[in-house]
């Protein structure tokens, strides 16, 4: 076979790429990063023009990478947040920042929208758990807050679908994008025109769904030159970045978990059947592999509560060296507790207005100690997640963790660990992006079937088991850690 195919994942603080040959597999990456903007507290926003020079920088660095030529690239293909969306004016113009899935800039009205709509109503209609910073509630907030804006606004287009409008012209999505909106109807794998009256959103704003994740929505014109490419380059359709990721970690079959981290902690168990959850805790959306469903938990506030603690105790120090002074620490931070909800908790146990919290601070505890004890904190969550899958009916096989926290061997063996489970860490850790690159492969007929694309590109480290010892040692430690999280959050407790 000849020809390359680029994916690329537009996600919360960065844009990777992948660069993919059906016979040499995953030949190049790039990760290219931006602002996570905090203009005000509990406010989170994306400048989407960000996410535009961010491809424009990372396809050519994967191409000069790999010494390929534009002319050798045969399709593109983007996947991307699911719970946000930019608004545009009737000229394609964005009209105000684009605001995350991490804002919580006013719970109250959030939970007050909530309830007019009917919380119980949402999750039987979309399958997803109403929490604040989804599309819905952020349309909303728009609409109340910013009348002049959302006059003028035409168009709501999350990441990937902006990205395609600016390189292509077209609008349109996937059935994949709509979830997590809140504005979705999972049985018929599109936007709720219910849901639109009862919001007051007009539903054109949205786009058609009208591709399927792999296939083609169009040709790159004379804007594949901002991104380095040349125009006739196919634009595969793409779809969410959660569901990308599990297809990246060869998570297709019935009963595979996938485990990504990034922003957050999203939690996917394939299943060749719809499984609704009437109480949202576990969401449900199409598998970007055709006949697969995927049931999701997103735990909030995990990886960016280590990014804060690093942005402003990590005395410019990387990840990796940021972790690796953990190792020295024993299990159990000798007695410290973090509790990671710089974005409030959602699951297993939900709590919209709580804030991180480190406790039982004592003068041995060093700067390693916090480190450790942050690990600790969000691999504590792990047991109740894999717990509510199960209690839900789910069969569970093969774990596999991805995105920037499988990076680090120390921070997976504390959770397999903390689970008393076997997890396999990807060795790519851009699986969303890797996955992206997959559906380009399977829309230009560079590979026959996800299973084919998956024999060229898929690259795991070995599994990583739970230390016995350790293991027994963390039941103890988590249970007194979920015992002070009851005392200190009381609408935690168990």
């Amino acid at each position: 076979m000849s020809g390359y195919v680029v994916g690329a994942d537009i996600g919360t603080s960065a844009l990777k790429a992948s660069l993919v040959h059906p016979d040499r597999g995953v030949v190049a990456v790039a990760e290219r990063t931006y602002p996570l903007s905090r203009p005000h507290r509990d406010w989170a926003e994306n400048d989407p023009d960000d996410w535009l020079r961010a491809l424009a920088a990372a396809v050519p660095e994967v191409l000069a990478a790999a010494g390929v030529s534009a002319a050798d690239v045969c399709a593109l293909c983007l996947v991307g947040q699911r719970d946000i969306a930019v608004l545009l004016d009737e000229d394609g113009e964005v009209l105000t920042p684009c605001i995350h899935w991490t804002d919580r800039r006013d719970l109250d009205e959030s939970s007050e929208l909530y309830d007019r709509l009917g919380r119980r109503t949402l999750v039987e209609r979309s399958g997803t758990h109403p929490i604040p910073g989804l599309v819905l509630a952020n349309l909303v907030w728009t609409q109340r807050h910013l009348p002049d804006v959302w006059r003028r606004a035409r168009h709501a287009l999350q990441p990937k679908d902006y990205l395609a409008y600016r390189l292509t012209g077209d609008i349109g999505t996937d059935p994949s994008s709509p979830t997590r909106s809140l504005l979705n109807d999972w049985r018929t794998g599109d936007w709720s025109q219910q849901t639109c009256d009862d919001a007051r959103i007009p539903r054109e704003m949205l786009p058609e769904v009208k591709y399927q994740p792999w296939e083609p929505r169009g040709t790159l014109g004379s804007a594949a030159a901002v991104v380095g490419l040349l125009p006739g380059t196919v634009l595969v359709a793409g779809g969410g970045d959660d569901p990308a990721a599990a297809l990246g970690s060869g998570v297709v079959n019935c009963g595979d978990v996938s485990i990504g981290t990034g922003s957050s902690m999203s939690w996917r168990v394939v299943a060749d059947q719809p499984i609704f959850d009437p109480s949202g805790l576990v969401g449900l959306m199409p598998h970007l592999v055709p006949g697969r469903y995927l049931h999701e938990m997103v735990a909030t506030g995990t990886g960016t509560t280590l990014r804060w603690f690093r942005s402003v105790f990590g005395q410019n120090r990387t990840y990796e060296q940021l972790i690796a002074a953990g190792a020295d620490v024993p299990p159990g931070s000798d007695g410290l507790l973090c509790f990671p909800y710089v974005e409030g908790a959602s699951v297993p146990v939900q709590d919209d207005t709580a804030r991180a919290v480190y406790y039982g601070i004592g003068g041995h505890h060093t700067h390693a100690h916090f480190t450790r004890a942050t690990l600790e904190g969000i691999a504590y969550q792990y047991p109740g997640l894999l717990g509510v899958l199960r209690d839900r009916g789910h069969r569970l096989g093969p774990m596999t963790i991805s995105d920037g926290e499988a990076r680090s061997l120390l921070w997976n063996q504390i959770k397999a660990d903390v689970m008393g489970e076997t997890i396999t860490p990807s060795l790519r850790v851009e699986a969303p992006s890797i996955g992206a690159a997959i559906l380009a492969g399977l829309g230009t007929d560079l590979f026959a079937s996800e299973e084919e694309a998956l024999a060229v590109v898929l690259e795991l480290a070995p599994p990583v088991h739970p230390d016995p010892g350790r293991a027994g040692r963390y039941d103890e430690l988590r249970e007194h850690w979920t015992q002070v999280r009851g005392n200190v959050f009381p609408n935690l407790a168990r």
